[in-house]
């Protein structure tokens, strides 16, 4: 049982891993357009401007995720990898497979989701009807 086990977390240690190396490889400036051709025409301009934001809010979610994983994988190494760390109960093998660097089980992940919805919804609310319109 024990040397089941230990092929487990050898496995997950891999998925973590190979997400980590492709993470890794992912991140960078992407430059696409035509930004060292000298001066840029408007629409030319509106377009490296956008690519320049798209490649920075892909770089700043793999950055996220690159924090996630390495979280996960300390997690494996202080024995606590596939224990949910709100209500301390295992995450199932399945969602491990799908989302090797999750730390929470379906239930408290929808919870935590629904409760920062309301304080979002609650943040944009915080006036009254009457006094927007």
């Amino acid at each position: 049982m024990q040397g089941r086990k230990q092929m487990q977390i050898h496995a997950y240690q891999q998925l973590l891993l190979n997400e980590k190396a492709n993470v890794l490889a992912s991140l960078g400036f992407r430059p696409v357009a035509v930004a060292g051709e000298g001066r840029l025409g408007e629409e030319d301009q509106a377009q490296v401007s956008n690519d320049e934001f798209v490649s920075l809010r892909l770089n700043n979610l793999e950055y996220q995720k690159l924090r996630l994983l390495n979280a996960a994988l300390d997690r494996l190494r202080e024995g606590e990898y596939g224990i949910c760390t709100r209500c301390d109960k295992p995450i199932p093998s399945r969602r491990l497979q799908v989302l090797p660097w999750a730390k929470y089980c379906v239930p408290c992940q929808e919870h935590i989701m629904l409760n920062e919805a309301e304080e979002e919804f609650d943040a944009s609310s915080s006036g009254s009807f009457d006094e927007v319109h």
